[in-house]
């Protein structure tokens, strides 16, 4: 059997050898942390013609982990991922839904960037009015300035979405974001309320201006401790 430990270490052998954008894991290893064999979506820079280079070159470097279990790569160059995913790609969505991703070119940089872009949106709904989107958005920069900030520690990146979580395991890291039990309480009442089927993004109902104007504040203390 193999882990997810070995599906780590295959996939710093690959990012040592084809320095590609990204390394998503998939299927069973990714969904139990244990299976068969690893499957790995790995995108890179380089255009079609270039993919069968890649795929020998993956091969000869593959060899010591070959010994333990298979590897089933799936090599696509970044502007044909963007053109199938934009298509609807049932394959592309699945690895996006259970995919664990292990590697990402400037990671750190690249979340805390969608953080920054999350906590515009946030203030630009705010402005005009629009508490309840106000809110989701200023939930997703906290999220992403959280994983960022986790990501430069060296932790693991996970689908988890509750930020009283990435708290608890920001502590482990020695990190102290600035949120007390309040804003996490709030915080993460907004992510459970996304879905339009529920009452709204609150417990107690649709959000109103001044509770979008704390989560705002939430998001602009929390992103500026993470580009520190």
């Amino acid at each position: 059997m193999i882990t997810f430990s070995d599906a780590k270490k295959a996939s710093r052998t690959i990012v040592r050898n084809l320095n590609p954008v990204s390394v998503v894991l998939f299927g069973s290893v990714a969904r139990e942390g244990i299976g068969q064999d690893l499957d790995f979506m790995i995108v890179t820079d380089e255009n079609s013609a270039d993919v069968e280079d890649r795929y020998l070159l993956l091969h000869r470097c593959m060899k010591p982990h070959l010994r333990k279990a298979a590897v089933d790569p799936f090599i696509v160059p970044l502007a044909k991922w963007r053109r199938y995913y934009a298509d609807g790609s049932p394959f592309l969505e699945l690895i996006t839904r259970e995919g664990r991703p292990l590697y990402m070119r400037n990671a750190v940089k690249e979340w805390l960037k969608q953080a920054e872009d999350e906590l515009g949106m946030a203030r630009y709904l705010l402005e005009g009015g629009f508490s309840k989107g106000a809110c989701y958005h200023a939930q997703q920069a906290v999220e992403k300035a959280a994983k960022a900030k986790l990501i430069d520690k060296g932790w693991d990146l996970e689908k988890v979405h509750s930020i009283a979580r990435l708290s608890v395991i920001g502590q482990e890291y020695r990190l102290r974001f600035p949120l007390d039990e309040q804003d996490l309480t709030l915080i993460d009442a907004i992510y459970r309320g996304r879905y339009p089927a529920e009452a709204g993004l609150l417990p107690m109902g649709e959000p109103t201006a001044e509770e979008a104007r704390t989560a705002v504040g939430i998001a602009e203390k929390m992103v500026r401790y993470c580009q520190k």
